[in-house]
């Protein structure tokens, strides 16, 4: 049969194991097993948490926070073949250089710039549609400073903290 690799609920370090065919992706072509199986588990996170739950759509705008990670290299080039406008952070102009080369169409070095005055300006105001964030911390309550209006914000990782204070005013105000 064909070569798939696939990302399971356990017995994935085995040589061999049993995984549901909607679970299995097929081995590109002179890739090894190592290589491959990077592919589901950034394939599948980036499709659950920005297709399923951002629900981004062809046309709108996603910001990724760590456009240079493993989660923000695939989430560029699914986006972006999808129809979307992908603006990444990442920590240095060599990253942010990277994910230009990966298909990003802006990249913000976030030790020089301020992510939500550069995300504005990119989207004239309006702000962008959906957040991949994976700092979370005191980052959400600027995430939420860029969103657009109805915009998303999926958090799937905390590394800059697991609490964050936000000003729900601009939010309660917009509805109004």
């Amino acid at each position: 049969g064909d070569r798939v690799c696939a990302l399971v609920a356990g017995g994935g370090y085995a040589e061999l194991c049993v995984a549901p065919v909607a679970q299995c992706l097929p081995v590109p072509k002179g890739w090894s097993d190592i290589e491959a199986a990077s592919l589901p588990e950034t394939f599948f996170t980036v499709w659950s948490n920005v297709f399923e739950r951002g629900r981004l759509q062809k046309g709108e705008t996603l910001l990724i926070q760590g456009g240079s990670s493993g989660i923000g290299v695939t989430a560029i080039q699914i986006a972006k073949a999808l129809g979307a406008t992908v603006i990444v952070t990442a920590g240095s102009d060599d990253k942010c250089e990277a994910c230009l080369k990966l298909g990003a169409d802006h990249a913000i070095n976030y030790r020089t710039s301020d992510f939500v005055e550069v995300a504005k300006q990119l989207t004239g105001g309006k702000g962008v549609d959906v957040v991949l964030d994976m700092v979370a911390g005191d980052y959400v309550a600027r995430e939420v400073e860029c969103l657009a209006e109805d915009g998303r914000l999926v958090i799937i990782a905390v590394q800059g903290g697991v609490k964050s204070e936000i000003n729900a005013g601009p939010m309660y105000s917009a509805l109004i």
